[in-house]
């Protein structure tokens, strides 16, 4: 899927129909309306499941994570008083979830080196330049590292992130190019 289209489902609910639409959902949603929170997951489940794969770097632990963000939107959902920050609401309860996560399993404190240059056996097939960028998305703090796959992978903009991260714009542009700087700098590192 190109960035393109994964923006496209990221931001299911763009434009002025699907806007009055996702209104429309989301009461229902609130109202204890099933089909409207299938629509929900359905068009959010393929973006929030991408996020929660590139954190846990497992199949079985994302569709776990996938499930308990679900559960986060679909038992807060009626606590949401503006429909417009939908998106970002469900975004951050994604990304604080997924932090959570790692923070519970030890993962975020310390990655030893030897252990982020083995490949995994999905990443065999892929060409190094994909593993490197990987490995060095992989060692961003968990901040950073929301900030670098909402902009760069899932098409974002500043604007966006800073309301998803609850930052000002300008703090989610540093964070941005603070994550692409230890990128470009683990790169450059690999290479020599």
């Amino acid at each position: 899927m190109n960035s393109q289209t994964e923006k496209a489902g990221v931001k299911a609910f763009n434009g002025l129909n699907r806007k009055k639409s996702l209104f429309d959902v989301i009461r229902r949603c609130q109202d204890g309306d099933t089909k409207a929170m299938e629509e929900i997951f359905s068009d959010y489940k393929s973006p929030l499941f991408n996020l929660t794969y590139r954190y846990t770097k497992d199949l079985s632990s994302a569709e776990d994570l996938l499930q308990d963000i679900f559960i986060k939107i679909f038992t807060r959902i009626r606590k949401l008083r503006s429909p417009e920050a939908f998106n970002a609401w469900v975004y951050r309860t994604a990304i604080n979830a997924c932090i959570s996560s790692i923070r519970r399993s030890g993962m975020g404190k310390h990655i030893p080196l030897d252990e982020i240059d083995k490949p995994r056996k999905a990443e065999a097939d892929n060409t190094h330049i994909k593993l490197d960028m990987e490995k060095a998305v992989n060692i961003l703090p968990p901040k950073q590292k929301a900030v670098f796959l909402l902009h760069d992978v899932q098409g974002f903009t500043d604007g966006e992130i800073a309301q998803v991260m609850k930052w000002s714009e300008s703090t989610s542009k540093s964070q941005l190019f603070r994550a692409r700087m230890k990128i470009r700098k683990y790169l450059k590192d690999k290479r020599l």
